[in-house]
């Protein structure tokens, strides 16, 4: 049964609350190893990894070289990144999968609700969310000179080849739509001594001008279809973790050739960098790197030696990598701290904090620790469904 406009009204107000993270069960993929076999295969691994402090994990960290460079060799630490949708199904898909899916998703639900149809194409179907911006400016301009204006019929023409109309309105999906929905028809008119196409609003549309200024409230008021995060969690063998990390493109605002260029430039100005630089110039440097980075990546280090990876985004808060940890460990109600490999312990002042202003982008790893320590022989610090994860 198809959801009717009263249904999906909400839409025009539409908040969504971030699930729990996905989480597979046993019986979804095949388990090569039983939790005793992975628990002793990780306790090998520790041993070898004190052996060679060289490969130390806690060291999982990415130089600025590492992290420019787009031919780091060996696989990526991520296959990238993934959304969910709770509005629309149950999939985890890409970005661009999303928003092919959303748009017909709306397209086939509101084809019976033009005005709906239009705005919700308008707010979800178009990337540049500055172009949208300047288009729904336009937009409620058209139709407020209209209502304040009834009686001027220069207010009711819209030409389909001005310059402005060609620039802001005609590239967004859904905005020659909303104007029809509205009202306005198109028209060929006399202009300058020749024929060209408007868009008009006809004289006997006056009589319902209340009419479209809800509708220009609606589209004014209007949110977007929310698309969450998913964690694309992974569950690691410490010779999984490789400490040199190449991170896919889409964790990158600018292209990975763009950032590489970048940083070759400021190598070639290395004699100049070699200044005394104060400390206020050295953070200035720093947030200038980690503004490259859209999304980052965070390790858990587990104390048997099981690694816990999750995607984050980088305006995120610590509070969301905790509550990450809690929704997968074996006893939820056990108390833990998380640590830097350095000894800092995050406190509860930290938690508000971004990952960005804790400099935890674009990749790290926390050490989990509990008090007094796990001896719980039975299980380990993960939940069985991730322990699936495990290859």
């Amino acid at each position: 049964m198809k959801p009717n406009r009263q249904q999906l009204q909400p839409w025009l107000g539409l908040k969504v609350k971030r699930p729990p993270p996905a989480l597979l069960t046993l019986g979804t993929l095949l388990v090569f190893s039983s939790l005793a076999a992975i628990k002793s295969r990780a306790r090998k691994e520790l041993e070898a990894e004190r052996k060679n402090v060289n490969q130390n994990i806690d060291t999982f960290t990415c130089s600025e070289e590492e992290n420019t460079s787009v031919e780091v060799p060996g696989p990526l630490a991520t296959s990238g990144i993934y959304f969910q949708c709770p509005m629309i199904g149950l999939e985890v898909l890409p970005q661009e999968e999303w928003h092919i899916k959303i748009e017909e998703f709306i397209k086939e639900q509101m084809k019976d609700d033009p005005i709906l149809q239009s705005i919700l194409l308008i707010q979800n179907c178009n990337h540049n969310r500055t172009k949208v911006e300047e288009c729904i400016k336009l937009l409620v301009t058209y139709a407020e000179n209209i209502i304040r204006n009834k009686d001027e019929e220069k207010y009711r023409k819209v030409r389909l080849t001005n310059k402005t109309f060609v620039e802001k309105v005609l590239p967004i999906k859904g905005a020659i739509e909303f104007l029809e929905s509205i009202g306005f028809v198109k028209k060929k008119l006399m202009y300058q001594e020749q024929e060209e196409d408007f868009l008009v609003f006809p004289e006997e549309c006056l009589d319902n001008l209340a009419s479209v200024q809800t509708t220009v409230d609606d589209l004014q008021s209007a949110e977007r279809i929310q698309l969450v995060l998913d964690r694309n969690v992974q569950v690691l063998l410490p010779s999984q973790a490789s400490t040199k990390v190449s991170l896919p493109p889409e964790f990158f605002i600018v292209s990975t050739a763009e950032i590489k260029a970048e940083y070759q430039k400021r190598t070639e100005k290395l004699e100049s960098e070699m200044i005394l630089k104060t400390k206020n110039m050295r953070m200035k440097e720093q947030n200038r790197y980690k503004s490259n980075y859209k999304y980052c990546l965070i390790r858990i280090k587990f104390p048997d030696c099981l690694i816990l990876q999750g995607t984050f985004g980088v305006n995120e808060h610590l509070s969301d990598v905790l509550e990450f940890v809690k929704e997968s460990v074996f006893d939820e109600q056990r108390p833990f701290k998380l640590r830097l490999s350095s000894g800092s312990t995050f406190e509860n002042e930290h938690e508000n904090m971004t990952l960005s202003e804790l400099n935890l982008v674009p990749t790290t790893v926390l050490l989990f620790t509990n008090d007094p320590p796990e001896n719980n022989e039975e299980h380990p610090y993960l939940k069985d469904e991730l322990m699936a994860l495990v290859q």
